[in-house]
C-alpha cells in the first residue's frame, strides 16, 4: 500500500490526489502521465477540468502552490506550446484508488 507523500516529481509513477485549499483536487496518473483537476466548492471551472497529458510538474508540494504544464489539445496545437497550471497551496498529496475496470458493453 502506497503511502501519503511530501512532494510529486514524476518518476514515482502510480496514481495520486494532490488536494489544495477551497478543496479542489488534482489527479496525477504518473503511469499515463495525465492530470485532471476537480474544481472545489471554494473555486470556478476551468479549462483544465479534464485530463490532460502531463508535460512536466515543475513543483508539487505541500505547503506550496504547485506548478506543472500540459500538452494542449489537438485543436490548441497550433495555437499553443503547452498549457501550465498554478495551483493554490497544496494541502495533501495522497494515494488515489485506481479506476474500476471497464464492465461489459462499456
Amino acid at each position: 500500500m502506497m503511502k501519503r507523500t511530501e512532494t510529486l516529481v514524476g518518476p514515482e509513477g502510480e496514481l495520486w490526489i494532490v488536494t489544495t485549499t477551497h478543496g479542489t483536487t488534482h489527479r496525477f496518473d504518473l503511469d499515463a502521465m495525465t492530470v485532471t483537476r476537480r474544481s472545489g466548492p471554494g473555486s470556478a471551472p476551468t479549462v483544465n477540468d479534464q485530463a490532460r497529458p502531463l508535460i512536466e510538474i515543475v513543483r508539487c508540494t505541500v505547503g506550496e502552490t504547485g506548478y506543472w504544464t500540459m500538452k494542449p489539445d489537438i485543436r490548441e496545437a497550433d495555437l499553443l506550446e503547452y498549457r501550465w497550471h498554478l495551483s493554490t497551496q497544496i494541502l495533501s498529496i495522497e494515494p488515489a484508488p485506481a479506476d474500476p475496470p471497464a464492465g461489459p458493453g462499456s
